[in-house]
Formats: C-alpha cells, structure tokens, sequence
C-alpha cells in the first residue's frame, strides 16, 4: 500500500478525492519517499523509471475508476455507517499487544537471530494454516540448529496484553448491537493464551487461521468468513495492521481500516475519526 499518487496523467477526475495527495511525474517533491508513492500510468517508459525508483505501478487502461485506487490507499480510512453489520478485528497488534516472541526464543535458546528468523519464515504460514505443529517446527530446529527445545517456547514467550483502547471498541459495537468477530491469522500456542486471558470471549465469534486451514492475505479467508456469517462484503467492516491483508480485502469490497500510525496520524486517531458517526 502507498501513501502517496504520483502521475503523468494531470488532472484526471479519478483523483479528485485525494488531490491533496496527488503529484505530478517526474515528483519534484524530494522529502516523499520512493517506496510510498503509486505511480498510475499507461506509459511504459515512465513504468519502468517508476520501477527503478521503487515505486509501486499501477496500470491506466483508459478508464480507471475510484475503487480501483482503494486497495493501494494506506492513508485511506472508510467512515464507519449504519449500514456496516458485520466488523472483524485482527488480533495481534490491535486487539492485543506485545506479541514479540521470536527474539526472545532466539536468546532464550542461543540461536542465531537472522538464521532462526530466516527458517521460521519458511514455516510461518503452514504453522498458522494448522498445517504443522509447534512439535513438528521444535523437532525441525533441534536438527536444523542442533539445539534441543523444551517446552514449547511459542508458549512460553508469547505474553501479549491488552491494547484497552480496541476492547473498549469491541464492547462498544457489541453493546449497540453489531456483530463483531475476531479474524487472525495465529497458531495454537497463541491461541490458547489467548483463550485464557479472556480476549476470545470478546467476541460475537472468532475465526483463526490455524482452525480454518486459511491465512490471510488470502482471498479464501475473507470469503470463508462473509459466507459463515451470511453477509455481504459491502456490509462487513475490516480493522488489521497489516497492508496486504487491507489490500486484499479492499479488492473484494470489503471497507478496511489500517490501524497504524500514517502520514502524522496516529492509529488511534484514525480509529476514532472513522467511527465517530455510529459510536
């Protein structure tokens, strides 16, 4: 996702809504970073200049419509309405903090941090889709690294606390009367000490990707979720931290809200501004 339009299509009526973010290629504004602007154009010489510089491209083919610009938009925050029935909230760095854990196995265990990072990321995804147990990975380091785990440092090191501001939001909507589910990509460890420390039962309902077999960004979680729940996309309502998975499901018509801090806002802010007219 990208906080800034860049293009070499002047004034086209596409970008109205966020002339105070659009600018003109070649950008002559040199305190914008490359690695946050979207380049919209149909020329492939200014594509390829765009690519070198480490822009993100999006092609014009002729008639490019507002929602075509929205999964790209990190600045982008959807106004809560009436009409929103069905809210999912990730877990992880919105309804709950401090959920760093892989440093803290590395030093625990001695392991190379770069090395262990590097291999836990081959296993990230088929760890959170249930696809291999927290056994399997330990077993897979102790003859990777030739170190033996005890325990099981997933567990262990994982101690997450409370981010109120989001509780109270949960109970808010809940209390006049929306649906509110939790949708996170997580593993069973994870799960667990979620479970006992009371953060499921805030919820309507909660769908985790280690039960599911389905992560995010996937279009397949989304999808999974809207049909369990019998609701539209249109009328579902989406909080993560993550840019993928808010791209993802702004493609599919889902309105989503980025809760991090952007272009001096801070996610707070935000999240008060775009509910500010139900609650």
């Amino acid at each position: 996702m990208y906080d800034y339009i860049v293009t070499d299509l002047g004034n086209a009526a596409v970008f109205s809504p966020f002339a105070d973010r659009v600018f003109a290629f070649p950008l002559q504004q040199m305190h914008i970073p490359h690695a946050r602007c979207l380049l919209v154009s149909g020329n492939e010489d200014t594509k390829t200049v765009a690519k070198e510089l480490g822009m993100g491209v999006l092609q014009w083919e002729g008639e490019l419509k507002e929602a075509d610009l929205l999964p790209h938009l990190a600045w982008l925050d959807p106004v809560v309405t009436a009409a929103h029935q069905l809210f999912l909230f990730d877990m992880g760095n919105v309804v709950v903090k401090n959920i760093t854990m892989l440093g803290k196995i590395a030093r625990a265990w001695k392991l190379d941090r770069n090395e262990f990072l590097t291999d836990y990321l081959h296993y990230e995804f088929p760890l959170m889709e249930g696809e291999f147990s927290s056994s399997q990975y330990w077993a897979h380091v102790h003859q990777v690294f030739g170190v033996k785990v005890e325990g099981d440092p997933f567990y262990d090191c994982f101690n997450p606390i409370f981010n109120e501001e989001i509780v109270s939001l949960v109970k808010a909507l809940r209390k006049a009367g929306k649906r509110v589910v939790c949708a996170s990509n997580t593993i069973d460890p994870h799960w667990r000490i979620l479970a006992d420390m009371g953060a499921l039962s805030l919820f309507d309902t909660v769908y985790a990707s280690h039960e599911m077999h389905l992560t995010k960004p996937s279009q397949a979680f989304f999808q999974y979720i809207l049909e369990k729940e019998g609701v539209k996309a249109e009328d579902a309502y989406f909080i993560d931290d993550n840019e993928e998975n808010i791209s993802r499901a702004r493609s599919m018509g889902i309105s989503s809200l980025l809760y991090a801090d952007r272009s001096g806002r801070s996610a707070e802010l935000r999240i008060a501004e775009a509910f500010a007219g139900i609650l």
